[in-house]
């Protein structure tokens, strides 16, 4: 299952939610993900038996921001259900995402770090990029958002900012000669 949607942890969590819903979970998760969130909003919405799964909260806190704009109720929606599973990537990404949403970049930024950061296997030294436990699709979403967004070089001079033209020049320069 690409979704990280366990019949196991759903029925001892809930006994309503039954393989066929986890189906139809799986294919909505995935119409989300392909860009059709008018699709993933009425049918999480429909479904009141999966609320109790912070996934779906999650997903739905992201449809809820993406065509309805309600981007307050969205971060709140997300927020608890990232405090549920503060492990799963797939709430950073949707919280995330709606936070460019609200047109707090610099916010999102950091959200998504922080779910690159909080990937299983991080603490024992497994690089982000080969994540553990079946959270592969969420951080390979997560990197693509940010070179979406543009992941910025370091600066070479840290204490001056981004627009400073010491910062620019060297840059421009280390780039040239190909140092960075």
């Amino acid at each position: 299952m690409p979704y990280n949607v366990s019949s196991d942890s759903v029925q001892a969590a809930e006994p309503t939610v039954d393989s066929v819903q986890l189906d139809a979970l799986q294919h909505v998760l995935c119409a989300i993900d392909r860009g059709d969130t008018l699709h993933g909003l009425i049918a999480l919405e429909c479904s009141p038996d999966l609320r109790v799964l912070p996934v779906v909260n999650s997903y739905l806190a992201y449809c809820m921001a993406r065509e309805r704009g309600q981007v307050r109720e969205a971060i709140h929606l997300c927020q608890s259900a990232l405090d549920a599973e503060p492990r799963n990537p797939a709430h950073y990404l949707n919280l995330g995402r709606i936070l460019l949403q609200a047109g707090e970049k610099a916010k999102a930024i950091a959200t998504f770090w922080k779910g690159i950061s909080k990937a299983p296997g991080v603490e024992r030294g497994v690089a982000a990029d080969s994540p553990q436990r079946g959270h592969a699709r969420e951080h390979a979403a997560i990197l693509e958002e940010l070179r979406r967004l543009g992941i910025r070089k370091r600066l070479a001079f840290p204490s001056l900012g981004r627009s400073h033209p010491l910062n620019r020049i060297a840059g421009k320069l280390l780039a040239r000669i190909g140092v960075r």
